[in-house]
């Protein structure tokens, strides 16, 4: 009788952790978009500018985030986007969205 419960619990368990999780990778995602939107911007402007931001998210790992998220605008950071943008995956992310 207490095995149905308990597996129940675990599952409603697990789905709340994969809410929670998801929730911060939100989070940071955002964080990390507040702080790659301007350094992009400084160079290229506008929708590109945004396009751009957008495929820098989407290339960069969850420490990439992270570190975005946390540090800020820094000359590191400055670097890391630049770096991010110079991958092949960003290369193509970006040519397909202002294509």
């Amino acid at each position: 009788m207490k095995l149905p419960f308990i597996l129940t619990a675990a599952a409603l368990a697990l789905t709340a952790c994969d809410v929670v999780e998801t929730v911060a990778v939100d989070t940071g995602r955002e964080a990390a978009k507040a702080v790659v939107g301007p350094i992009v911007a400084d160079t290229v402007p506008g929708p590109v500018g945004v396009a751009l931001t957008n495929c820098v998210i989407d290339n960069a790992t969850g420490e990439e985030l992270f570190a975005l998220g946390v540090q800020g605008v820094t000359p590191e950071n400055i670097t890391l986007v630049s770096n991010i943008l110079s991958r092949p995956e960003t290369v193509n992310c970006a040519t397909s969205a202002l294509t």
